[in-house]
């Protein structure tokens, strides 16, 4: 039995309270199983990031899939709105290409959407043309730099983390102590500000796991930290993928809860999320989980949120009651 299949009969009871969904009380009821409510720290654990909608920003929308449809747009101003009255969750993550404007102020305006809805943004996660391997030290201090302001962003819209890419290079260009260097400036940087950096298992150089527990550790610092995102680990079977994101764990600030692809009912068709909670928690892990599609997404993003937010909540800790 999948997961869709054990968590069916809480979803059917999602479904059956839409006013509740509107209006913001959802997490007076949600659970992980059908009438059971999640507990505040529970709750307080899981997020979601608007990758997960990226059909609805104007921004980050395909070109091939038309207009979008009146009264379904979002924005960094209205998505933390739409999260917390549609899913009952507080803690938004955002992406840097759905920004409108990077100015300050407009990051100060996102800060105070939040606010308004009761919620709080907990990263930015950017994607730019950044290289913080390039071996061209003029190229690599602009890409700092860049990087830097990212991070000034991030202390406006109010988040205490902001991930950045290693970027990339030939795999014999690749040198350690350099990558590191860059992001002990970083660090360095975001002490000032109150902003850790972090560093995922994402793209270029930092696709290989190895690669990412390297520049941690080299970095030495407590305002450098990992990301582990569930979609990006090995593959091979579920027993490799968690023990690959196992090695991020001991430095591991936030968790990027990502399924991939989805068939036509809705299912998301890669690797059973469950055994990688369960391992992210006995490694002492206590903070949030990010939910994130990338890959085929699903066709109804919120039924499938609803779906993640249940095998979260059936599988982290409450830390209220430890």
């Amino acid at each position: 039995m999948n997961r869709r299949s054990m968590l069916a009969l809480g979803t059917r009871a999602l479904v059956a309270y839409p006013v509740l969904a509107r209006t913001g009380l959802l997490h007076a009821f949600a659970g992980a199983q059908a009438g059971q409510s999640i507990p505040a720290g529970v709750l307080r654990r899981i997020g979601i990031t608007t990758v997960c909608f990226r059909d609805r920003f104007t921004q980050t929308r395909e070109k091939t899939a038309g207009p979008i449809p009146a009264g379904q747009e979002l924005t960094l101003l209205t998505a933390p709105r739409f999260v917390a009255e549609t899913l009952g969750l507080h803690n938004v993550e955002i992406w840097s290409a759905q920004f409108a404007d990077t100015s300050l102020d407009y990051c100060r305006q996102i800060k105070a959407a939040a606010d308004a809805a009761k919620s709080r943004i907990i990263n930015i996660q950017v994607d730019g043309r950044e290289n913080l391997s390039d071996p061209d030290a003029a190229k690599r201090a602009e890409s700092i730099q860049a990087i830097k302001q990212w991070m000034d962003r991030a202390a406006a819209v109010g988040a205490p983390t902001c991930r950045a890419n290693t970027g990339a290079g030939t795999p014999e260009a690749w040198d350690v102590n350099r990558t590191a260097d860059s992001f002990r400036q970083l660090a360095q940087y975001g002490k000032k500000i109150g902003v850790k950096i972090l560093v995922e298992n994402h793209i270029g150089y930092s696709a290989d796991i190895d690669k990412v527990v390297a520049v941690v550790k080299a970095v030495n610092d407590p305002y450098c930290r990992t990301l582990c995102d569930w979609g990006n680990s090995p593959s091979g079977s579920i027993e490799a993928r968690v023990a690959g994101l196992s090695k991020l764990f001991p430095q591991l600030e936030l968790v990027s809860a990502k399924e991939l692809d989805f068939d036509d009912q809705n299912r998301h068709i890669n690797y059973d999320v469950v055994p990688i909670i369960k391992a992210t928690e006995a490694a002492g892990y206590k903070g949030i989980y990010s939910i994130e599609f990338y890959g085929k997404p699903p066709k109804d993003t919120v039924a499938e949120a609803k779906d993640m937010i249940s095998a979260l909540s059936a599988n982290i800790k409450n830390p209220a009651a430890s």
